[in-house]
């Protein structure tokens, strides 16, 4: 008997839903454990506001940041490599045009951004501004932030959920992309965005995700959502400056 390419192994929609937003929330886990070794773990109320305050630099920010996006495709790996090998993701070396996609892809984002009035993806969370004030004027750790979130979440949400997606639904385009989609905006709901905000987030997951499938490659997608980060923080740094 012949086995379709897309024939499920030892996974569902919703195990892989479950893996994605588990491995997000221990990266978040992760990142927090981190940032708060820095300034000493809360004993109370009290001390954990002044952790917060006093903890605010941009190297713990950093440092803590890219630990927690570690631990994000580790967990997806982990968890799923029974299901997905590691060179299934579509993550293989960047061609020219691969880099030209992922420029072309920011350009898009950038456009979508402002359809949806979504520029400052983080919006008025004051959290945000006072971290990218932070960031401003030290020269490796908002590039280290935004090149490591590129990275890790494109491999968990566009790698292992979209490929696993695209096994268990038998290659049907037309559902795993709108479901990774929709899982990567759920993820992002602890940033405070608003529901014009999520409605972006999912756009933006279906428009990363035909760009992988068509380039059949992660780059373009880790290339643009780097970048767009890194704009971010720029934009966010800037505000925190005025």
């Amino acid at each position: 008997m012949v086995v379709s390419e897309f024939a499920p192994r030892r996974a569902s929609g919703w195990r892989l839903l479950l893996v994605a937003v588990l491995a997000y929330a221990l990266a978040q886990v992760a990142a927090g454990l981190v940032l708060y070794a820095f300034a000493g773990f809360p004993i109370s109320a009290a001390s954990l506001r002044a952790s917060v305050a006093s903890m605010q630099s941009g190297h713990s920010i950093a440092v803590s940041s890219a630990v927690g996006e570690v631990v994000m495709p580790l967990v997806g790996w982990l968890l799923l490599r029974r299901f997905l090998r590691a060179r299934d993701i579509r993550l293989r070396a960047p061609r020219m045009a691969d880099i030209t996609a992922g420029v072309g892809l920011l350009l898009l984002t950038v456009v979508l951004s402002a359809v949806f009035g979504a520029l400052l993806h983080t919006g008025d969370v004051a959290s945000q501004v006072s971290v990218a004030g932070h960031l401003r004027s030290l020269w490796w750790e908002a590039p280290a932030i935004a090149v490591s979130a590129g990275v890790a979440e494109e491999i968990l949400f566009r790698g292992y959920l979209l490929e696993g997606l695209l096994r268990v639904f038998r290659g049907r385009t037309w559902v795993a992309v709108p479901v990774s989609a929709l899982a990567f905006a759920l993820a992002h709901l602890s940033w405070g965005i608003s529901a014009l905000q999520f409605l972006f987030y999912v756009a933006l997951g279906v428009l990363f995700a035909l760009f992988v499938l068509r380039r059949r490659n992660l780059w373009p997608a880790i290339i643009a959502h780097a970048a767009w980060d890194g704009l971010a923080f720029l934009l966010l740094a800037t505000r925190a400056g005025g």
